[in-house]
């Protein structure tokens, strides 16, 4: 006899357990938190991921505080905190849990810790025996933070720290990673490393500094075999002046039988980098096995004119002998030499300037195809150089406009990418802008915030999340709260960053005075310098 579902109960557990995983752990439980013992079962045994970079301070303490983080802690695998937007959430969280409670946590990401977080991180790293990812976005580490996340976590295989420096030769031994970010201060130290972690199937770094050390009296080292190697990334830092002899030296001390992906990012003045005759050697002898070559070169926009740096372009695309087509970008700080497909997802527009030659067709903006440019995302523009007739890609989600320009207007300028703008900066809220939907973050600059505008954000960008503003009079900014806060109706508010051109108060002096910004005491807020950050 069919057995028919009558009501939400009469789901297996299985059912409900594939249910949550399409949710977001606020949606799942939004919906379904308290309807039944069963479904709170359900809840329990499912795994959570929890995101709280970008969340409300009503959020945290409502759901996270009191319900994820007493009765669900163990079922986190996923943890993400950031000290960012959400001000001194990290070490509210780290002061109101124990770490070692949360049993299945696999994956932990930190953007901004502080060094005493991160102190407090490493001691924890024993007891959090299920880790396998982790990702820190800091520039300052504790003394051998690196050696005590590696040398005692027995599942850890993937580390993100590409501001951890590696500054002296590693003497412990380490064979967990498998996927790492990071540091180095020069070859020497990355010959090193891959030495140390030699299971490492990814490795994206990025050096630092020349050996400083002639090329007849570089050391001789011992051949690193890298047999487990499938993507290198390597970065070259513009005020490491690294000599291409330094990179030659590298392959010649290392071994990838198995390596398939090979980026290459450099900024530098020396056209060696771009020597065709010296990579065939490397291509052919030591990267062999690559099937995919990522290429970026940036030469400075003043060393070489165009013409010159056309004909050296033509000349190593005719001489390289693999097939990796190469092409000429221009941001008008560098000349830009990438393989065909621009591989980054910003582009640096600001120096452009109307008086630049119109002939060149080397960006995103003036580009007869927009394949070449298919990844850029991330636009920072002179508006003052853009003509009445320009239209920006529609790829673009985040765009900053320097400049004004009365002459261009805004509606068609925007009219692909406006519904797919998640962020923007501009000078003011022109009277043509056009409505952005799905826009989260927005930065008046350059213009004096009055009470007037509030009214145009509710119709400009209704689901708002982070506004950047200046003002001219401390004195005035509770009336500017007020309206902004209960009045606006952007409901999706959640942080506000407010730059002061106060010439007869600081945010500092005004406090120090006793007087007040806000008639609410609950709000989470933070001065620095000039800035006044807001947590709502």
């Amino acid at each position: 006899m069919h057995h028919s579902l009558n009501k939400l109960e009469d789901f297996s557990l299985e059912i409900f357990l594939e249910i949550f995983d399409y949710l977001s752990i606020t949606d799942r439980f939004n919906a379904f938190f308290n309807l039944s013992t069963k479904i709170n079962s359900a809840l329990n045994l499912s795994g959570l991921s929890a995101d709280l970079t970008n969340i409300s301070r009503q959020t945290y303490d409502h759901f996270y505080q009191n319900i994820i983080f007493k009765q669900y802690s163990r079922r986190i695998r996923k943890l993400k905190l950031s000290n960012d937007l959400t001000l001194g959430l990290m070490e509210t969280v780290f002061n109101q849990i124990n770490l070692h409670d949360f049993k299945q946590l696999r994956s932990l990401t930190l953007i901004k810790p502080s060094y005493m977080t991160l102190g407090s991180l490493a001691l924890s790293i024993p007891y959090l025996t299920q880790l396998e990812h982790l990702s820190i976005d800091s520039n300052s580490y504790p003394h051998n933070f690196f050696q005590l996340i590696t040398t005692t976590s027995t599942q850890l295989k993937s580390c993100y720290l590409p501001g951890l420096e590696i500054q002296d030769k590693i003497l412990f031994q380490s064979n967990i990673l498998i996927y790492l970010t990071v540091t180095v201060e020069n070859i020497g130290l990355l010959l090193n490393l891959l030495a140390v972690f030699s299971h490492l199937i990814y490795l994206h770094v990025t050096v630092r500094s020349t050996l400083y050390i002639e090329d007849d009296n570089l050391p001789k080292l011992n051949i690193v075999p890298c047999e487990y190697l499938r993507t290198l990334k390597f970065r070259i830092l513009e005020r490491s002046s690294i000599d291409f002899n330094e990179i030659e030296y590298f392959f010649q001390h290392t071994i990838f039988s198995q390596l398939q992906t090979f980026s290459y990012t450099c900024t530098t003045q020396s056209l060696d980098h771009l020597d065709a005759t010296r990579w065939n050697e490397i291509l052919s002898i030591y990267l062999s096995s690559i099937n995919k070559w990522n290429f970026f070169v940036q030469i400075p926009y003043n060393s070489y004119s165009y013409m010159n740096m056309k004909q050296i372009i033509d000349n190593i695309q005719a001489n390289l002998c693999y097939l990796f087509p190469l092409s000429l970008s221009i941001n008008y700080l560098y000349y830009i030499i990438h393989t065909k497909i621009y591989p980054k997802r910003y582009f640096d527009l600001s120096l452009k300037s109307s008086h630049s030659d119109e002939n060149f067709s080397h960006d995103p903006i003036n580009c007869d195809s927009m394949t070449e440019y298919s990844k850029v995302n991330s636009l920072i523009v002179d508006i003052n150089s853009l003509s009445t007739c320009t239209t920006l890609p529609k790829t673009i989600q985040y765009l900053h406009l320097q400049g004004n320009n009365d002459n261009l207007v805004l509606s068609k300028c925007l009219k692909y990418c406006s519904n797919q703008l998640i962020s923007l900066k501009i000078s003011g809220l022109s009277n043509d802008l056009p409505c952005l939907p799905n826009l989260r973050q927005l930065t008046i600059q350059h213009v004096m915030f009055n009470v007037n505008m509030i009214s145009k954000l509710h119709l400009l960008c209704p689901h708002l999340e982070l506004l950047t503003i200046e003002i001219d009079s401390i004195k005035q900014f509770c009336e500017f709260f007020d309206h902004l806060r209960y009045k606006s109706q952007l409901n999706e508010l959640k942080y506000l960053r407010i730059f002061s051109r106060d010439r007869n108060h600081t945010w500092t002096s005004w406090l120090n005075e006793g007087k007040e910004l806000f008639y609410d005491d609950n709000i989470i807020y933070e001065t620095k310098n000039l800035f006044l950050f807001i947590w709502l």
